[in-house]
């Protein structure tokens, strides 16, 4: 009973490992556009390194732990590079990616816009554990082909903006262009151009005689195998910059409220984030962990 019990969970992970879902789910992207939105590097014409860990509903066996470093900045006064590695372990399945975009800048008056395009390579792989398992058979084909790895290309487009350094949107679109590349198989047939995305919407409000800010926002997010959702975000900001904080609240599929906050010392930006989902499995597990460190560095371009 335990063997086909296991056979049956390492085929659902396999399956599933194929259709799964490509933009990791991020609460910090409040603080670090750069997560969801390729169009965003350079838009500040400074450099930054991020790096991003996050664990989904800790203290679960074979909970998802992801680590996401990324680095972007100008490389031109109208023309922002972003790099970024990406890897995602969840029980015996690890997804791995990297991506490369551009982005040029638009000065529109009081808009300033980034158009940017990313082009990214993605490696679905099942554990050694797994495979060598008694109760699987080796010979099977799904198997053979996880074992090896299935690779894919995908491309993904955005655009950001601020008016005025006030009203702030986004919008990001995923899954533009899904190729099976291992075997020369292109998936794009199971989605089409601009099913899948995530809009973005905020106003930051600079409260006068107190150094505070005030930004609320909403995001929409439409992404592969996961429920469409909304989060409803507010994010604050005090003594210039120095410390932060934030909460958001996600509607849909799969309903959470998340805890945000953050400190600057000098260069350095620290940021932490809790989450509890509003569902029975909140019970099984200890939450969600996220944090992330950045480091900015001046560039020539700085304030152009």
């Amino acid at each position: 009973m335990k063997k086909l019990l296991l056979a049956v969970v390492c085929f659902l992970t396999i399956q599933s490992g194929l259709n799964a879902q490509d933009e990791a789910i991020y609460s910090q992207y409040i603080f670090h556009p750069i997560l969801v939105n390729p169009a965003y590097a350079g838009f500040k014409q400074d450099y930054e390194l991020l790096f991003n860990f996050r664990n989904t509903h800790a203290g679960f066996p074979g909970a998802p732990r992801t680590y996401t470093l990324s680095f972007n900045g100008p490389i031109a006064p109208k023309l922002g590079f972003v790099g970024l590695l990406f890897n995602d372990k969840a029980g015996d399945l690890n997804k791995f990616k990297g991506q490369a975009g551009l982005a040029y800048k638009f000065d529109l008056g009081t808009v300033k816009l980034n158009a940017g395009l990313a082009a990214q390579f993605q490696k679905i792989q099942l554990a050694n554990g797994a495979i060598l398992d008694s109760g699987i058979d080796p010979s099977d084909p799904l198997i053979r082909a996880a074992a090896d790895g299935l690779n894919f290309f995908n491309t993904s487009i955005g655009i950001y903006g601020e008016q005025s350094e006030k009203l702030f949107f986004g919008i990001s679109v995923v899954d533009l262009v899904r190729t099976r590349i291992d075997d020369i198989q292109s998936i794009t047939d199971q989605n089409s151009f601009f099913k899948y995305f995530n809009a973005w919407l905020g106003y930051r409000w600079n409260v006068a005689n107190y150094n505070f800010t005030v930004e609320p926002s909403i995001m929409i997010k439409r992404l592969r195998n996961v429920p469409f959702q909304t989060d409803l975000n507010l994010k604050m900001s005090f003594l210039d910059e120095q410390l932060f904080g934030g909460v958001s609240y996600s509607i849909g599929g799969f309903s959470k409220t998340s805890f945000m906050l953050g400190t600057r010392i000098n260069s350095f930006k620290l940021f932490y984030s809790y989450d509890v989902a509003l569902e029975d499995f909140q019970k099984y597990n200890n939450g969600s962990h996220e944090l992330s460190l950045s480091f900015m560095i001046k560039s020539a371009m700085s304030g152009k």
